[in-house]
């Protein structure tokens, strides 16, 4: 069975998700204490550059954007800070793992700010329709990732890419197990670790279940999303991100 990762493994960890690219890591550290923390950072380490609010300067690009040129993941952001960008005036710095993770809290935070200037929708008809479409029912945690989880990580445009096309980046820890028993008992749920001679999945109910790969007739990880791609009129789509922004859900 794969290991648990510790908090202090995910300071390093994206020199690993590097090399497992099948695994796309989300930072541990994204507490209001956290990006409170990373503000701190920031206007000490990156401001005179980035400016304080994050939106550039001559020296900088934008920041608040939540569009990156040369990274979107957090992992590959976390790269650009401990390492900086050669051939560039980004320079790598010397903080902590804990500290880049709140810096980048700090930064994602930035665009969800700006995200809400922006929005130009209506949120009480965007929440009727998260109503209609039935988005709570999956968005627990369990099913699918919470929104309120995914509304800090995305800046706008992600967001909006996530409703039109779900399938454009599905994070391994929402893959699925689609299986069959010798006695002919269907096994589905979200796949959480797997060894050479089992699986661990959560079955639709949130139980941890282990079942032997000798046990089993078919075996599949399904890597795509559960979430269908929705029909929504533009309007309808800032309505629905509005309501997002807001911190409804």
């Amino acid at each position: 069975m794969l290991r648990q990762i510790a908090p202090v493994v995910l300071f390093f960890a994206p020199v690993v998700a590097a090399q497992e690219s099948s695994a796309i890591l989300s930072n541990p550290f994204n507490t209001p204490a956290d990006r409170i923390e990373g503000a701190r950072l920031f206007r000490s380490q990156c401001a005179n550059c980035h400016a304080e609010d994050g939106r550039g300067t001559s020296a900088g690009p934008d920041l608040s954007s939540g569009a990156f040129k040369r990274a979107s993941s957090d992992e590959g952001l976390f790269q650009i800070v401990a390492k900086g960008l050669p051939g560039t005036v980004m320079p790598g710095f010397s903080l902590s793992g804990r500290e880049i993770w709140q810096v980048l809290a700090f930064i994602r935070s930035l665009s969800i700010s700006r995200a809400r200037e922006t929005v130009t929708g209506d949120a009480s008809r965007g929440a009727a329709l998260f109503r209609t479409h039935g988005c709570g029912g999956c968005h627990d945690g369990l099913l699918g990732p919470a929104l309120g989880e995914s509304v800090r990580r995305k800046p706008l445009f992600e967001l909006r890419r996530s409703i039109t096309d779900p399938q454009v980046e599905v994070e391994s820890r929402w893959w699925r197990l689609r299986a069959a028993t010798h006695d002919g008992a269907a096994l589905s749920g979200r796949r959480l670790n797997e060894d050479t001679h089992s699986v661990q999945y959560a079955d639709p109910s949130g139980r941890l279940r282990t079942v032997s790969k000798a046990d089993l007739t078919q075996y599949e990880i399904v890597r795509k999303s559960p979430m269908p791609p929705f029909d929504l009129t533009d309007g309808e789509l800032d309505d629905l991100l509005a309501y997002l922004v807001s911190g409804a859900p």
